[in-house]
């Protein structure tokens, strides 16, 4: 009925795999997060240039005020959108990162090897095959 204690190595890998896909998943919203404020920041820099220009002539500068303050409540709109796929797609992905955790920390058996995938890496991934005494050692902790 219990679980029986995984050895350490193997153990060891699942939460590399967990906190690595969490830490990937952090730097990619912190990234495009950035890179979001930084052209949400140039537009609104942009708009606010813009109408300290028009101030100087007054028949033309209510028609390109309005569509200037249009302009850039459409683009604080976009950017709240943009925010918030962000931070789905991250909790998306940690919630994957822990679900892939779970199941192979809680399953049965020694059904396949842990496999470390690598971005710069083939399309074939690196197997950790290890001989069966290898595995027998590092499992009874020695």
């Amino acid at each position: 009925m219990w679980i029986p204690a995984e050895p350490a190595f193997r153990a060891s890998l699942y939460f590399t795999d967990l906190f690595g896909s969490v830490l990937l998943a952090h730097a990619d919203a912190a990234q495009r997060l950035h890179f979001l404020a930084g052209r949400l920041l140039l537009g609104a820099t942009s708009s606010c240039l813009r109408s300290q220009v028009l101030r100087k002539d007054d028949v033309l500068y209510a028609v390109d005020r309005a569509e200037l303050d249009n302009r850039l409540n459409l683009m604080m709109e976009a950017g709240a959108e943009g925010c918030v796929t962000i931070l789905q797609g991250l909790i998306d992905e940690v919630g994957a990162a822990q679900m892939r955790w779970a199941r192979s920390l809680f399953a049965q058996g020694e059904g396949e090897h842990s496999v470390l995938r690598l971005g710069f890496s083939d399309s074939e991934p690196l197997s950790l095959d290890l001989r069966q005494d290898v595995r027998a050692r590092l499992s009874a902790g020695g």
